[in-house]
């Protein structure tokens, strides 16, 4: 009765914790819905990266005004995310330069912001807070010839220059460096000279005597604009013209050939002598290009798009990339002709191109990206509806242990009610979580500071303590310890249903500086002993034990620093161990067992990522074989990898006395490429196949790495693999197979006789 009434007591004072966990449950679902609708309705501006093969995403965020998200292409998965600070109008200008972009931001302390991303979302900020802006970054930041150029004041009244190129960041102030005959008070570009026409970007300076100057955008080999004051008896546009030659006259650029698009129908593209202010010939493109659009991609290069009629609304899209140094050019129509011809008089859309490499982009804001290698010919488009579908990929997006521990950071009202109800029941029933975590402890150091052994129970007896209604017996067992037979008493609470007798084998960890003993089983030794890994072991002796189907058992002697090390194996037939071979050993609880043996490839192998998976016994085969009192036995085991269930067979030395039968559930460990390869195959064909050739490299762990040739009608097909020893595969064996007709590949499903 009173087991009840406490039962009842506990149930009532659950439910209000069952009632806000289903609240907040429904809660965090709502969130995560909203979340991801939220995503996918939200447009991002998207940048190729990396040729191609990554893409950068550009969004809004909550905290940080905007946000980076960077994707692999192929795998159409999240990589990383960054925050990119804006302001609220979310403004960004971007260029390419040494295969990286180039975002300008205007945060909310009115600072730019240029960040650099690379291809693996390393992003480096340029300014460092020390270009102070007001405004809108459309207005006086520009991107020209693959170059960032930026006009500002420091303070509201010092006005600066500053340009990026190649990934440097040069800031210039005005007022210092004498570069002005008086200090100058307004800044502002000049009309028209960003465009094609012009040699390049000027602007026009107000000075504080009233006389006025003009400066390059861009700066010289040390780090300065070029500067021309305006003279008395100029007026404005005979003074730019002046200064536009004087600068082009320093820099040694060209400003008779430039490249300007005719104003009157159909719109071509003509050479243009700015000097002369005369407009040329008709730049004679492969094929006549008409409503000509010119992209200033970098000091070399302008891509000329526009359609293949004088009607644009009647052809098609054409593009070329002309090279006005070489005056070469090359067919870009691919890329070009993923766009409509109204996309060209979007301020939004962008080309980009580094001087000397292959890849073309292009950016249009919300709408898509595209790449091409202009030399290979190969292209690539991903649209913002795309990327959009992409979060359903995402992680935070579904629900999961992290996206709900984030849900719970939140502590909002809810979720702190929750918290309490949850927590008043943990400290209620909290001596019932600490006591095993302290048994597991103590299990632990035991497991550190011991070994483990097999030993025989000799006698048992209550000791007339109870804990938890279970009794606490005393044993006394009898174990061999480096050649010495001992025996030691060891306390234990065991249940009523563990059937140990006397005259049972059991597993012991024994610690032999201080002469103790704890009993655990093979579950504890695997969770809590850590491998101890012998490197340059050296075979120097070989024992026949007698022969394992068609194996033989060995009992092989390694020494090492000094020390000797016994080992039970199985060696298959064809393969052989040789004294002389070097060997890598693994020591766990107490045993040492073969890592790897042979050559580096078996080394490279058995190195290689590892899986440790939970295995069913579904079979087990004694082989009649006993090796310093453990019993050779033949394990298949079922695995699940993937949506595949794998059967595996794998020979063991299992000491006596340990309870192995057929529905355990053991440990397995495997190489992940192995069976990836071999899940991949399984879910082909299957067929018997003729064994015509084997080779070995060495082993992984204790069994033969071998690549094996098999005839399967008029067809050969590879298998690479570690077999099984108490098998063995040799020339003339009938395998059942799974394997792949394209590539060749398979592996052994059954072996000859199994």
């Amino acid at each position: 009765m009173k087991r009840r009434i406490s039962l009842l007591f506990n149930l009532v004072f659950f439910i209000p914790a069952i009632i806000l966990s289903i609240m907040v449950w429904r809660d965090y679902t709502d969130q995560l819905e909203a979340n991801l609708n939220r995503e996918l309705t939200s447009e991002r501006e998207l940048f190729f990266l990396d040729r191609g093969n990554k893409v950068l995403g550009i969004a809004r965020d909550e905290d940080s005004g905007l946000k980076g998200e960077l994707y692999d292409v192929k795998t159409e998965k999240l990589i990383k995310e960054m925050p990119l600070y804006s302001n609220i109008h979310s403004q960004i200008l971007s260029a390419y330069q040494n295969g990286r972009l180039i975002l300008v931001t205007n945060n909310p302390e009115d600072r730019l912001e240029v960040n650099m991303i690379d291809s693996e979302g390393g992003v480096q900020e340029l300014a460092q807070g020390t270009l102070e802006y007001t405004g809108f970054v459309s207005n006086n930041v520009f991107s020209w010839r693959g170059k960032v150029i930026v006009l500002g004041t420091d303070g509201g009244s010092a006005p600066y220059i500053a340009e990026v190129n190649q990934g440097k960041l040069q800031k210039v102030e005005l007022n210092s460096n004498q570069l002005l005959p008086s200090r100058p008070t307004y800044i502002r570009p000049v009309h028209g000279s960003f465009e094609s026409g012009a040699v390049m970007p000027i602007f026009e300076v107000d000075l504080h005597d009233d006389r006025t100057a003009y400066v390059s955008g861009v700066l010289n080999d040390q780090g300065l604009p070029l500067t021309y004051i305006r003279k008395d008896e100029e007026g404005s546009f005979e003074a730019e013209d002046h200064a536009a030659y004087q600068f082009a006259k320093q820099v040694n650029r060209d400003q008779t050939s430039l490249l300007k698009v005719d104003s009157e129908y159909p719109e071509q593209v003509r050479y243009y002598n700015a000097a002369a202010k005369k407009e040329g010939t008709v730049l004679p493109t492969p094929m006549p290009v008409y409503q000509v659009k010119l992209y200033l991609l970098n000091d070399e290069e302008t891509l000329i798009a526009g359609s293949n009629t004088k009607d644009e609304a009647e052809g098609h899209m054409l593009g070329y990339l002309y090279n006005e140094k070489t005056k070469q050019f090359t067919d870009v129509s691919a890329i070009v002709s993923m766009l409509t011809y109204d996309n060209l008089s979007e301020t939004k859309l962008h080309f980009y191109k580094d001087a000397g490499d292959d890849t073309l982009y292009y950016s249009n804001a919300s709408a898509s990206t595209a790449w091409m290698n202009v030399r290979e010919g190969t292209f690539g488009l991903l649209s913002q509806e795309k990327v959009q579908q992409w979060q359903l990929h995402k992680e935070e997006n579904h629900r999961s242990f992290q996206t709900f521990i984030e849900y719970v950071k939140q502590g909002d009202g809810l979720i702190i009610n929750w918290i309490l109800w949850i927590i008043i029941p943990i400290v209620m029933y909290g001596l019932m979580i600490i006591i095993p975590v302290i048994f597991q402890a103590k299990l632990r150091r035991g497991l550190e500071q011991g070994i483990t052994l097999t030993g025989t129970v000799m006698q048992m007896a209550e000791t007339g303590t109870y804990i938890n209604n279970q009794p606490q017996v005393r044993f006394m067992v009898r174990f061999l310890d480096e050649g010495q037979t001992k025996e030691i008493a060891i306390k234990k609470v065991i249940s009523h249903l563990d059937r140990i007798q006397v005259g049972d084998q059991i597993l012991i960890s024994y610690n032999r500086s201080k002469n103790k003993a704890m009993i655990v089983n093979t579950s504890d030794v695997a969770e809590h002993v850590k491998p101890k890994t012998i490197e340059g072991a050296v075979l120097t002796k070989i024992d026949f034990m007698g022969k394992a189907q068609r194996g033989s058992a060995l009992m092989l002697h390694f020494e090492a620093a000094g020390h000797t090390y016994s080992i039970p194996v199985v060696q298959a037939i064809g393969f052989e161990y040789r004294i002389g071979e070097r060997a890598t050993l693994v020591q766990i609880g107490g045993q040492t067992r073969l890592l790897e043996y042979g050559s580096l490839s078996a080394r490279a192998q058995s190195m290689a990522e590892r899986l440790t998976l939970q295995g069913e016994i579904t079979r087990i085969q004694p082989c009649g074989v006993t090796i310093q009192d453990r019993q050779l036995m033949v394990l298949e085991v079922l695995i699940s990898h993937g949506q595949e269930r794998i059967r595996k067979v794998n020979s063991e030395f299992v000491p006596r006395g340990l309870s192995v039968q057929v529905g355990s559930i053991i440990q397995v460990s495997a190489r992940k490429e192995e069976l990836d390869r071999e899940a991949r195959l399984l879910q082909g064909r299957q067929g018997g196949g003729k064994v015509t050739s084997v080779e070995f490299a060495g082993t992984t762990g204790d069994r033969p790495l071998a690549r094996i040739t098999v005839q399967r009608g008029d067809e050969e097909y590879r298998i690479e693999q570690s077999i099984e020893p108490v098998h063995g595969v040799e020339v003339g064996d009938e395998l059942w197979i799974a394997y792949d007709e394209r590539s060749r590949e398979a592996v052994i499903v059954n072996y000859a006789g199994n």
